[in-house]
């Protein structure tokens, strides 16, 4: 039998939390294990034993590790898709652009760990609900891009070039971040000058062709 100390130190590791504080607390326990490790280096039995809690809570508020997983992947992704000043008239095209691509790097550098794990999780398995998930998160960033910029009558055309954008984005800070081939500077020169172009003088052009 444990002796008393013992005893009291389990009690103290699986103290009883308010349902959303227990819930968030596995979520941020997942969240920073799936990004330090790879998918299949996870287990939901560790993901409890780090936030104190016994294993069938996880079950019962997430389900699968998977399930698990698509809500950590859904809160980081969707966490960038908000990364953009409010729309200011007063400001000229091209100050709203450089606004827009600094938060936005800002943001990746902050959270460089966080914001590779979220797009390394699209190959997953081609998950199809992840794909949904990666799909919603690009449409989330393209209607704050076109309520930032201004844009007062949208076309799908434009919406479709900007989706192809959200990809240079990716890739760009990935080649920052992670393969060290570029510097920020680098990074926002390229993104700035290439968002002022597609709004300007690319989508235009497509919309005729």
């Amino acid at each position: 039998m444990a002796p008393p100390s013992s005893r009291r130190a389990a009690r103290a590791s699986y103290q009883r939390l308010p349902r959303d504080e227990r819930r968030d607390q596995i979520l941020g326990v997942a969240r920073r294990m799936f990004t330090e490790l790879a998918y299949a280096d996870v287990s939901t039995a560790a993901i409890a034993r780090e936030a104190g809690v016994q294993r069938g809570l996880i079950h019962y508020y997430f389900g699968t590790k998977r399930e698990l997983f698509l809500e950590v992947v859904r809160g980081l992704t969707l966490s960038y898709a908000g990364q953009a000043p409010p729309a200011d008239a007063a400001m000229p095209l091209e100050e709203t652009v450089d606004l827009c691509v600094h938060l936005f790097l800002d943001a990746a550098e902050t959270n460089a760990d966080t914001w590779l794990a979220a797009l390394d999780a699209e190959g997953f398995g081609q998950d199809p609900e992840l794909r949904r998930i990666v799909n919603k998160t690009r449409d989330v960033t393209v209607e704050h891009m076109l309520t930032v910029l201004r844009v007062p009558e949208p076309t799908d055309t434009l919406r479709a070039v900007l989706r192809t954008y959200s990809g240079l984005a990716e890739t760009a800070t990935r080649q920052w971040l992670q393969e060290k081939t570029l510097s920020r500077a680098q990074v926002h020169t390229l993104l700035a000058g290439s968002l002022l172009v597609l709004v300007r003088d690319i989508a235009p052009a497509v919309e005729r062709a």
